[in-house]
Order: structure tokens, then C-alpha cells, then sequence
């Protein structure tokens, strides 16, 4: 699959190609993984790898730095940077509410409280979350929604994602046989 055309233009502007980073700062710090090619095309396994790396990152509430943990668990596991730059958005201040209301939700359903309080508590009292002594149940439903939606994603693309194949180039058609003479 190819980037569309302006997003392969949004980056020679921006200076991301392998040709400007070879030798930069960035390259001297990673090394050659910085230029392979999964971490900026994307193909079944390199968005695969971006979505389980980039999506527990992405629902930890309360995370500053999110898309440079994003970049660097992509850089590790080889997985897609755009994809793991772009999952980083589904966490904003417009999104909080329900994020932060389903991580309270399932932290406090592992830890054995009713379904009919929790709800009552969610809907009722929602500045209570956020309280220093909730936090540990918010973020143990976040780790495991995390782990579980990476999981998922994972297992969906690797199953609907199909590669392309190459199509065989047409060669023209060659001329009479010359004689060898």
C-alpha cells in the first residue's frame, strides 16, 4: 500500500526521509532501525506491531510525553510511526470523559465492587474519579483495557489486512531472435 500523495509531500516538507535522517542526531541515537522501512510504510505487520505498542500507551490517563513513548515503543518493535503518532489522539481533553469513565468502570469491576454502585458512582458523582484514592482503580482499568484493546487490534488487522501482491511487470515483447553469427 502506498501514503497518499499528500501525506508523502507533508513529510518531504517536514524533512521526514530515510535520505535527510541518515546521519542526523536521531540516526546516531538509534541507528539503522530508525531507517527501516516498516516504521513508515505500512504494511500488515508494522501497523500490526504499531497498534499493540501504541494503543496501551494510548488510553493511560494522565500520560505526558504520550507520541514520544508512542515513538519509541514503534522504533523498538518496529512498528509503524504514523499509525502510533495518530492512535495518540484518540486520548484528548474531548475524549476524557468517556475514556476516564470506562477505566474507573473496569478497574472497580476487578476489584470486586457492585456493577449498580459503580454505575451510580460514574454517573452520579464523576469529580469523584479523580480523587487521589480512586487512582489506583482508574489506572488498573486502564492497563487492562490497554492490554486488551492492543491485543485486539492486533489479532483484527493481522486477520482483514491483505498485502498487496506485486503485479508482474510487462516486459516488452522482444524482437526477432538474432543470429549468433
Amino acid at each position: 500500500m502506498r501514503l497518499p500523495y499528500f501525506v508523502l509531500r507533508w513529510m518531504h516538507r517536514s524533512r521526514l526521509s530515510r535520505h535527510r535522517l541518515k546521519g542526523g542526531l536521531l540516526h546516531s541515537w538509534f541507528g539503522d532501525r530508525l531507517l527501516a522501512k516498516e516504521l513508515w510504510r505500512p504494511t500488515r505487520k508494522s501497523l500490526s506491531r504499531a497498534w499493540l505498542m501504541g494503543f496501551p500507551i494510548t488510553v493511560m490517563p494522565f500520560l505526558p510525553m504520550q507520541s514520544v513513548f508512542a515513538c519509541l515503543a514503534a522504533i523498538l518493535v518496529r512498528g509503524n510511526l504514523l499509525l502510533c503518532i495518530a492512535l495518540q489522539f484518540l486520548s484528548t481533553p474531548l475524549t476524557a470523559p468517556v475514556q476516564l469513565a470506562a477505566c474507573y468502570f473496569v478497574g472497580a469491576l476487578l476489584r470486586g465492587e457492585h456493577i449498580g454502585i459503580v454505575w451510580n458512582r460514574i454517573t452520579h458523582q464523576p469529580s469523584q474519579l479523580l480523587h487521589p484514592n480512586e487512582l489506583g482503580t482508574l489506572y488498573l482499568g486502564a492497563v487492562v483495557i490497554g492490554i486488551l484493546g492492543g491485543l485486539l487490534g492486533y489479532v483484527i488487522i493481522q486477520q482483514t489486512w491483505r498485502e498487496r501482491v506485486p503485479r508482474k511487470r510487462r516486459t516488452p515483447e522482444a524482437g526477432p531472435a538474432q543470429d549468433e553469427a
